[in-house]
């Protein structure tokens, strides 16, 4: 008996055990159910960066604040470092209005009906609530007029003016000749529920919001249908109760949609009472984001898993991966010119020639470019700056030409991007010339024609004349020959011009005619042009006659100064003498005719306000020897 007595006492002490610990059980069972976690999208357009989006509901469908436990898998592999942002993508709403027999009464003496408390808060909601880039859906559902089909007063809108405009519109007021009758609230919701089931592949937050008093769904609906119906698309289901109070029976009614559904009901005495739900609402039009940096390198079908808590979600997404194109876009031909005959190489211009390589990437997946490599001739070419690739993937590339002969070149670029895969463009031939002014050509004398006068008479006397002028020649020729060769003359050798005096600077004077002075341009370069052509001489001559490159003037080792004539059309004239080929020295006082324009070459004290001392040698040129400021140098 004491044994038996025990062993109940026993079974009495485990099942108050057991009945203390059920509650325990039972919420944490719940609040496992309440957690949820989707992973709505996966972006791999950036790839190797990977962005997925997350939707997390708490109870409620609140989205869960504590990111912390997110912990993200690429196809089994956990992703420690991945970042958690956030993205706004919008919710959708589906509003269902009970407008049932007591909807247009007042809860209080001439205060708001329920009607206007509605418009009142849906208008809350599309003025506070609504994403202002327009990204939320909003649909309105009401009985028709018969009150026998679900209607929709707005579908899908997403201006808040849309929303306010539908509600303000609506008469909730049944036609005079048609009975009261119930709203068919089962056929609303359904077609609440399938809308947003249609929509879940865009991976938003959907929801129905239910306003009614609750005190006939009972007898309107078939609650579980609905509940299974709205869990199945995974659409929870809200309301706000109306009326001045609650019942038990009416927030009995109300849970048996709200809680299966991980909904939440709230009481709505006030139009301002729903706020907390369109908080909530907004809140989950932005969602989580996790971006990583993906270490797949095999195409194909790849997953990310997402694990909050003990819940999980998984996607897929499909990886095609290939290596960039690059093309070249360089000109076939380039032209290198030169300003005088002996223009040195590295001074032709142009010098540098700049290129463009443009990459290309397969469906727009752009990577980043690890190297860039300008080959010529298969030789890499050093850049100023690491070469980059822009957002539309154009390379700017700078070729240094400075040191290239006139040939034929190949061009090409090869590009390796962040996941080894390299691509060279195709080889491109440029065709580099050359080109310098030709040497001056010299202008021949002119031969004279011998004219021979003859009398009047008959063309056959001439011909006896010729043959005897003939004869004499030859006789006079053997007998030369006879003689031996006749002794050449002594050459008559031009001793070499004289260097200017020391601490004289050369200028050019114009010689205006009639006039005595002018303008001086000092000769400050070794090596100085004249001509009419701007940008290409270093001194410019305004007149129709002179050539674009005319002349030059050049100095020697010794310091004299000589002028050459650069093929120019007019030719160049040294003390009315005309130069040919050969370059002739100048000396002070010579007169330097190019065209119409004359000028006098001087040799002035530097720094003498334009006083010339002439050298200490006799000078041997042809230039005017009655300068006034040439003989005071010689005194």
């Amino acid at each position: 008996m004491i044994g038996r007595t025990k062993r109940i006492g026993l079974l009495f002490y485990a099942l108050a055990l057991a009945l203390l610990s059920a509650p325990h059980i039972a919420a944490q069972t719940v609040a496992r159910e309440e957690l949820g976690v989707r992973v709505t999208a996966v972006d791999a357009t950036g790839f190797p960066t990977v962005r997925v989006r997350v939707l997390t509901t708490g109870p409620g469908s609140a989205p869960v604040a504590d990111t912390s436990r997110l912990l993200l898998r690429e196809n089994g592999v956990p992703i420690p470092e991945a970042t958690v942002g956030s993205a706004p993508v919008g919710v959708d709403l589906v509003l269902v209005i009970d407008a049932n027999v007591d909807f247009l009464q007042t809860d209080e003496p001439g205060g708001a009906t329920r009607r206007d408390k509605v418009a009142e808060s849906i208008t809350r909601l599309a003025t506070t609530s609504m994403n202002a880039d327009g990204l939320d859906r909003v649909s309105v559902i009401v009985p028709d007029a018969a009150r026998l089909e679900p209607t929709f007063l707005a579908q899908d809108a997403t201006q808040p003016d849309e929303v306010t405009a539908a509600v303000a519109a609506y008469d909730a007021a049944p036609p005079a000749d048609q009975p009261l009758r119930a709203t068919p609230l089962q056929a609303m919701l359904t077609a609440a529920i399938d809308h947003l089931a249609a929509r879940q592949a865009d991976g938003r937050f959907g929801a129905v919001l239910l306003y009614t008093d609750g005190a006939r769904l009972d007898r309107q609906l078939d609650a579980p249908a609905l509940a299974a119906a709205a869990q199945t698309a995974g659409v929870p289901v809200f309301a706000a109760i109306l009326g001045a109070a609650v019942s038990q029976e009416e927030q009995a009614n109300v849970d048996a949609l709200t809680e299966p559904t991980n909904g939440q009901s709230i009481h709505m005495p006030t139009a301002a009472d729903a706020d907390p739900l369109y908080a909530l609402f907004a809140a989950q039009g932005t969602q989580i984001e996790m971006v990583y940096q993906s270490a797949l390198r095999q195409n194909g079908p790849q997953q990310v898993a997402v694990n909050l808590g003990n819940v999980r979600d998984a996607a897929e997404f499909e990886l095609a991966l290939a290596g960039p194109t690059v093309t070249l876009d360089a000109p076939t031909n380039v032209r290198r010119a030169g300003s005088a005959v002996d223009t040195p190489l590295p001074l032709l211009q142009p010098a540098v020639l700049p290129l463009t390589a443009v990459v290309a990437w397969p469906e727009g997946q752009s990577r980043q470019l690890t190297e860039i490599v300008f080959l010529v001739d298969g030789v890499p070419q050093p850049q100023a700056a690491p070469p980059t690739a822009d957002a539309a993937g154009r390379i700017p590339l700078v070729w240094d030409i400075s040191e290239r002969e006139a040939g034929m070149y190949r061009l090409s670029v090869e590009v390796v991007d962040e996941l080894a895969f390299s691509a060279a463009a195709a080889p491109l031939d440029v065709t580099i010339e050359v080109v310098r002014p030709s040497p001056p050509t010299p202008t021949p004398a002119p031969i004279p024609t011998p004219v021979v006068e003859t009398a009047p008479g008959p063309t056959r006397l001439l011909l006896p004349l010729l043959l005897a002028l003939a004869a004499g020649g030859l006789l006079w020729g053997v007998r030369r020959a006879r003689r031996g060769p006749a002794a050449p003359p002594a050459p008559s050798v031009a001793p070499p011009p004289p260097p200017p005096p020391e601490g004289h600077v050369a200028v050019l004077e114009w010689a205006a005619p009639g006039e005595a002075g002018g303008e001086t341009i000092e000769l400050l370069a070794d090596n100085v042009t004249l001509g009419r052509e701007p940008g290409t001489v270093d001194i410019v001559l305004d007149d129709p006659a002179v050539s674009r490159l005319h002349a030059r003037i050049r100095r020697d080792a010794t310091g004299v100064y000589w002028l050459y004539d650069e093929g120019s059309a007019a030719g160049t004239f040294l003390n009315h003498e005309q130069l040919g080929l050969a370059p002739r020295p100048l000396q002070h006082g010579d007169l330097v005719q190019l065209g119409r324009l004359t000028l006098r070459f001087r040799l002035e004290l530097a720094g003498g306000a334009g006083r010339a001392v002439a050298p200490e040698q006799p000078q041997t040129g042809g230039g005017p020897a009655d300068d006034a400021d040439f003989m005071a140098g010689r005194r």
